[in-house]
């Protein structure tokens, strides 16, 4: 092989290697269907192919880039489609992972992975959070959503995720939830806290 040959493999070793910093990330053809399965809402052929070993948590080609399913059914869940969190529960009960989601994205024009919480990607879907705190998700990584869903008024999600046992008095941002909620000038929430233990300061 050439000088000038070697230096292209390895130059374009060094772009998969940037590109797929962790080839275990990745799926095949059976994460692929599911993904497409996932994106047609079709629960059927979801749980088809999950029995038989497609793993919700390995990316596949989305686009131009990769996501896993895990990721992407979670981001088209939403309030009031029972099709969703059959999806979701679907996926939990074969073992996706309540902690991370993994998908990919461009910087500087590279392609690169990342990992999300799979709570901060669902948003406010209380029939979904419901299912991700039973499937074992610790409650200690839930304590930003909880401030978070407290400022943006989510009533119900609050109610989940301190009967789930996250705690009222986490302080990991600016503010811990009561002061959040006397921020908002909730006075539902400023004392459903306060029966729950909450302190304005932690």
């Amino acid at each position: 092989m050439t000088g000038r040959g070697a230096a292209l493999l390895a130059a374009a070793a060094l772009f998969v290697a940037a590109c797929h910093t962790d080839s275990s990330l990745y799926g095949g053809d059976p994460e692929r269907q599911l993904l497409a399965a996932t994106t047609a809402l079709d629960v059927a052929r979801v749980k088809q192919l999950l029995s038989a070993g497609a793993n919700p948590n390995l990316m596949a080609p989305y686009g131009n880039l990769h996501h896993s399913p895990w990721e992407i059914a979670l981001k088209q869940a939403r309030p009031g489609h029972p099709e969703h969190v059959a999806i979701v529960q679907a996926m939990l009960d074969a073992k996706a992972n309540p902690r991370w989601a993994y998908g990919e994205h461009t910087y500087k024009g590279t392609v690169r992975w990342y990992k999300d919480p799979p709570l901060m990607i669902v948003g406010a879907v209380p029939e979904i959070v419901r299912p991700l705190m039973r499937a074992g998700l610790d409650p200690r990584d839930a304590e930003g959503a909880l401030v978070e869903a407290v400022e943006n008024r989510e009533t119900e999600i609050v109610h989940v995720l301190v009967e789930a046992g996250v705690n009222v008095n986490t302080h990991t941002g600016a503010n811990t939830p009561l002061v959040a909620a006397i921020e908002t000038r909730n006075l539902a929430l400023m004392t459903y806290l306060e029966e729950h233990g909450a302190r304005e300061k932690p």
